[in-house]
């Protein structure tokens, strides 16, 4: 995704584990319609030269000039010079290039690893890249059926274009990809093996999607769940059921809703009031009870009372970005507003600043607040 830094200016980064240094990550910055990026202590790496910047990403971050596209390391040295027409964020020492028609997978260097024969689609999940093969004609002519596969992180095929669609890998191992095949939906591991059939059935149903390793699945009148051997792990017993988020999922037995468990076992009503919006981040939990939320331990108890704010997020940095009054600001670990809520937009603390926006510009904070730098983008002008 490219970042573009106007209007309402927003963008989320991956905390770096370890101490934070001053040099081991890059933050974009804009003056006119040019990106630059700063280091973590404010000062200027890049000035603002490209025209479009991506996130920094294993040591490297893409920039555009023009059209094209390539990558700097953290010192602002270019790596890769701008010549592909799309260039993804590197993951796992590879990155996704585009020339004209020809998506390649190049190394950290900008070293070719491999041409993709198809069309790349998304990015890569458990080592697995989702690719499309369209532009196949029958002995006669006639154009047939685009197909899904997947290639690995070498560039070669490792699930042969087969599938109508399919869905890409999920980041959690614990569930299978889908795809459709001779009107059932397919569900497949890493190596191509199918192990769960469903019927699309007369009406093309669209497919459930494996989530916390459990599927959804229909048997006669009832619902339950199979896992990623194909066996159930919960019978079909529920006359109507949801997919599981964050370990739980609602079901229906006889004419009354409750929660359950990945193991399908009851979750107790008194535990049920607290329900988890987001990942725990940093030992605490965003929670929601009615309309108020609240932050909740490793035990489930309220790090501080329940409250009612127009937006919570999670923490990071020790900073809970919070909007309150139509403005944003952020709370510690106790509850208290260590920074007020003053600034029109405002990104959570990843990396150790936040990017924020004033009634006078744009600007980076630091967690006690302190500005690190900021681009006014309507000066006053003082008539003498």
């Amino acid at each position: 995704m490219t970042l573009r830094l106007f209007g309402l200016f927003y963008f989320a980064l991956v905390l770096a584990p370890g101490q934070p240094r001053a040099n081991d990550h890059l933050f974009p910055i804009r003056e006119g319609r040019k990106f630059g990026f700063i280091n973590r202590a404010g000062a200027v790496v890049v000035p603002p030269q490209y025209d479009a910047v991506g996130e920094p990403s294993e040591g490297r971050v893409r920039i555009t000039a023009g059209t094209l596209s390539g990558y700097i390391d953290l010192a602002g040295k270019v790596i890769v010079d701008p010549k592909y027409d799309t260039a993804e964020d590197f993951q796992g020492g590879r990155a996704i290039v585009r020339k004209e028609s020809q998506y390649s997978l190049i190394d950290l260097s900008g070293k070719l690893i491999a041409d993709i024969p198809h069309r790349v689609l998304g990015q890569f999940h458990q080592g697995l890249l989702r690719v499309q093969a369209s532009g196949r004609t029958d002995a006669n002519g006639r154009k047939l059926p685009t197909l899904y596969g997947f290639v690995d992180t070498s560039g070669k095929l490792a699930i042969p274009p087969q599938f109508m669609p399919a869905g890409e890998f999920s980041d959690d191992p614990a569930n299978l990809a889908f795809g459709g095949l001779d009107h059932d939906w397919c569900y497949f591991d890493r190596t191509g093996k199918i192990v769960i059939r469903v019927s699309m059935g007369e009406h093309l149903t669209a497919a459930n999607l494996f989530s916390n390793g459990r599927l959804l699945v229909k048997e006669g009148f009832n619902w339950g769940y199979k896992d990623t051997t194909g066996n159930w792990a919960i019978p079909a017993k529920y006359n109507d059921a949801q997919n599981f988020k964050d370990g739980f999922a609602r079901v229906q037995e006889g004419a009354k809703w409750i929660m359950i468990d990945v193991q399908g076992n009851p979750i107790p009503e008194d535990k049920r009031k607290l329900k988890p919006i987001e990942p725990a981040s940093e030992g605490l939990t965003l929670s929601r009870e009615g309309d108020v939320l609240g932050w909740t331990d490793a035990k489930g108890e309220l790090a501080f009372p329940l409250r009612k704010y127009e937006e919570a997020h999670s923490f990071f940095s020790g900073r809970a970005r919070i909007k309150l009054d139509g403005l944003y600001g952020f709370m510690d670990k106790t509850g208290a507003l260590k920074i007020p809520n003053i600034y029109y937009s405002a990104s959570d603390f990843q990396h150790g600043l936040s990017f924020v926006q004033t009634r006078e510009g744009i600007a980076y904070i630091d967690p006690e607040g302190k500005v690190v730098w900021k681009y006014v983008q309507n000066p006053k002008v003082e008539l003498r």
